[in-house]
């Protein structure tokens, strides 16, 4: 006996779906998913080019934009922009702080002024060796304050050239005038070259002397440049204007000390100027030095910034490129900057033991016989012998 299924309410359960309508919603989803991943791989680069412009406009905010500084040339704009705001934040610091500087003077404001310094980064090496000449640059204005004092290092004999600044007038200038022979055996120990060193503000001396100094003074001025001697030519300047005019030009000078390195960093400045005065000794100084100074000129300058000895650096300049086609050496090039490197290192080499022949007392200009210094204890034993046979 057959039974009759009972059919289901159509609307208690949803019907199923045929196989193959399945199939094509299941493959009509996937292109869907495909189409959509499509449009978002096109529309990537799109979106990073406006990711990137954004970050191009926030930075130029920030900072300097390479695009909008003239390729090999100082960029006054950001420098007055620079020199305000680092001067602000030395106001606001000395006010944040509000202590009393009990050693500043108030008829003097220059004697407690804060330094400002311009750091100078080059692409190359400016020089290959360490300078024992610091470079002057003349300043707009000068940083040096009145109460500056000198001392004058010159060569032998010291009378005449003491007789030269009394003659000129500079007794309350140039405080000490020294001889070589004189500077060398009264200044030996370190406490009195410390005390030599901290008597004065400056120290000029006699070009024809200046690379016997290093010997003389020791690593008490050595060590840093912030007392090291600056060369002047006092032999054919000894007349009382002439020497004024020298003394004058030390005093509206700041120095650079030029190392084996490819950063500098120099004094262009102080937090008593006012911002369009720092940008004009800021100007003087990166013209000296990258007309005659910085081997290649303002293009091998790689960078500019200026600070406080407690601020962080403020950029005023950014080369675009650093560096060219032209500056990569050919391997003969290669081979003859190896070749003259080792030259001097030979040439160094040679005086080292030069000087060691001379301190031993054996002199340069005639060479040691092997032989003969060998034979020369027997020798010395035969002529005993001799002298002992003599005297029975």
């Amino acid at each position: 006996m057959s039974r009759t299924k009972k059919s289901k309410p159509s609307g208690s359960k949803k019907t199923a779906k045929p196989a193959a309508a399945v199939d094509v919603d299941a493959k009509l989803a996937e292109n869907e998913a495909k189409t959509t991943k499509a449009v978002a791989v096109v529309e990537k680069p799109a979106e990073k080019a406006k990711t990137a412009e954004k970050l191009v406009e926030k930075t130029a905010a920030l900072a300097i934009n390479p695009g909008q500084v003239t390729p090999y040339k100082l960029d006054k704009a950001q420098t007055l922009k620079a020199a305000r705001a680092l001067l602000k934040h030395i106001a606001a610091e000395e006010t944040s702080e509000g202590k009393t500087n009990l050693l500043a003077d108030p008829s003097n404001p220059a004697d407690s002024a804060i330094p400002l310094w311009l750091v100078l980064t080059t692409k190359k090496y400016i020089s290959d060796q360490r300078s024992l000449k610091p470079t002057q640059i003349a300043l707009p204005t000068p940083i040096l304050p009145p109460t500056t004092t000198l001392c004058l290092i010159v060569k032998d004999p010291q009378r005449h050239f003491k007789d030269a600044v009394t003659a000129a007038g500079l007794e309350n200038v140039i405080t000490k005038v020294v001889g070589i022979s004189k500077l060398k055996k009264k200044f030996k120990t370190f406490e009195s070259r410390r005390q030599l060193c901290d008597s004065h503000d400056i120290f000029i001396a006699d070009d024809r002397i200046v690379t016997m100094l290093p010997t003389a003074l020791g690593s008490v001025f050595y060590k840093k440049t912030a007392k090291v001697p600056i060369a002047v030519k006092v032999a054919d300047n000894d007349k009382p204007d002439q020497l004024k005019k020298i003394v004058q030009k030390v005093l509206d000078s700041t120095v650079a000390h030029l190392a084996a390195s490819a950063t500098t960093s120099v004094r262009v400045s102080l937090s008593t100027h006012t911002p369009e005065q720092v940008v004009e000794n800021v100007a003087a100084v990166v013209d000296a030095l990258a007309e005659k100074k910085i081997p290649g000129g303002f293009k091998n300058i790689k960078s500019l910034h200026i600070k406080s000895p407690n601020s962080a650096s403020l950029p005023i300049y950014v080369a675009v490129d650093l560096y060219g086609d032209e500056d990569v050496l050919k391997p003969e090039e290669e081979a003859e900057r190896l070749r003259k490197i080792e030259e001097k290192n030979q040439q160094r080499k040679d005086r080292k033991e030069a000087r060691s022949l001379k301190r031993k007392g054996l002199s340069e200009t005639k060479p040691v016989d092997d032989d003969k210094v060998v034979e020369a204890p027997a020798a010395k034993k035969v002529k005993k012998a001799k002298v002992e046979e003599a005297k029975e």
